[in-house]
């Protein structure tokens, strides 16, 4: 699971009960995760492993266990599941681009994700945007799909204070000196990293490039120079490094061909920092008019939006209030109840 995968489960879990004092929750995992009170059921990885048999065999038969209804927080589920279900399926990236994927991963959809996500009695997505490729590419029942947007730790919630603050901390910890863009994400083919490092090198302005991502590059990166700044590949980051690069940041990037919500652009919105995002259904859908944007492959436009960004100027800092008042509306506590609505729905089926 990817990390903003990983993040909705950990959240939802620990809020769930709050919001739903009227539901008995069992929490089923691989991973520790903060339960809130939920009773736990640890399973072994060799239970849960993706595509083995013991999650088509051992673990359908414990969902099974005098449960009410299933949530299957994934789209990775057993082959079967008889148990009253909903499912939550971020977006359909996988399909939209068969050509980055291995040849087995449309085999998976028809096979798994499709027939488990048809027999739900909801479907979960973030944005209203992926509605129409769970119709398409899954054939599911609109009336079944529910829209629950994501949303963001307090800790990314940054007045200016702390925001001067924080920042000081990211150009200490990483050795910045100039000023910085940053994508945070993964390298994957339809993130589309290669027009963000082309718009980079065409700057006129002193800037470097903080890319987090540690998985290796589908291009070849050292094409793109400049005498003006560098490119910092950091890697993987704790959280608390990601509020301050967040903080320091003269803007956060993301430029994805598609995205099913696009996390990164809320939480730097909460951080009280501009953010740039490639015109695609779902980041416009979540950034409204709080973000500049540019056609997904045009890099030209992307770099004038970099050089308005670094700018600083009076419309950037009206952008920025917009995005901070944008992203007090996305939080963990509203996907808890919402998700938690969802629940009583299917149960009342």
């Amino acid at each position: 699971m990817s990390v903003g995968m990983q993040t909705y489960v950990r959240e939802l879990v620990a809020r769930l009960p709050a919001a739903a004092p009227d539901m008995q929750f069992v929490v089923i995992s691989n991973a520790d995760l903060d339960t809130a009170g939920a009773e736990k059921i640890r399973i072994a990885d060799r239970t849960a492993a993706n595509f083995s048999l013991g999650e088509y065999a051992a673990l359908p038969r414990l969902l099974e266990r005098g449960n009410d209804l299933v949530h299957l927080m994934s789209l990775y589920s057993p082959l079967r599941v008889r148990a009253p279900h909903v499912q939550t399926i971020h977006d359909l990236i996988h399909r939209r681009f068969p050509q980055y994927f291995s040849w087995k991963v449309p085999l998976y959809y028809r096979w798994v994700t499709g027939p488990v996500a048809r027999s739900a009695r909801a479907v979960i997505t973030d944005a209203r945007a992926t509605i129409g490729d769970l119709q398409s590419y899954l054939d599911i029942d609109a009336r079944t799909i529910k829209v629950v947007p994501l949303g963001v730790k307090a800790a990314f919630f940054l007045s200016d204070e702390e925001r001067a603050r924080i920042a000081t901390h990211a150009r200490e910890r990483f050795a910045l000196r100039r000023p910085f863009v940053l994508y945070a994400g993964n390298a994957r083919r339809h993130k589309n990293l290669e027009t963000l490092f082309a718009a980079w090198s065409e700057l006129e302005i002193e800037c470097d490039l903080c890319i987090t991502s540690e998985e290796a590059l589908d291009f070849d990166a050292d094409r793109y120079v400049s005498p003006r700044g560098r490119i910092l590949r950091l890697g993987h980051v704790e959280e608390s490094d990601l509020v301050s690069l967040y903080a320091g940041a003269a803007a956060v990037v993301q430029p994805s061909l598609y995205e099913g919500f696009g996390l990164s652009v809320v939480e730097a919105m909460a951080a009280g920092t501009p953010v740039i995002i490639a015109r695609t259904p779902a980041l416009v859908e979540v950034a409204g008019d709080a973000a500049l944007s540019f056609a997904p492959t045009d890099h030209v436009g992307l770099a004038q939006a970099l050089a308005a960004a670094l700018s600083g100027n009076q419309p950037i800092a009206a952008l920025v209030a917009a995005g901070r008042r944008r992203a007090a509306a996305y939080t963990w506590e509203r996907a808890a109840s919402m998700t938690a609505d969802v629940y009583r729905e299917a149960l009342a089926r």
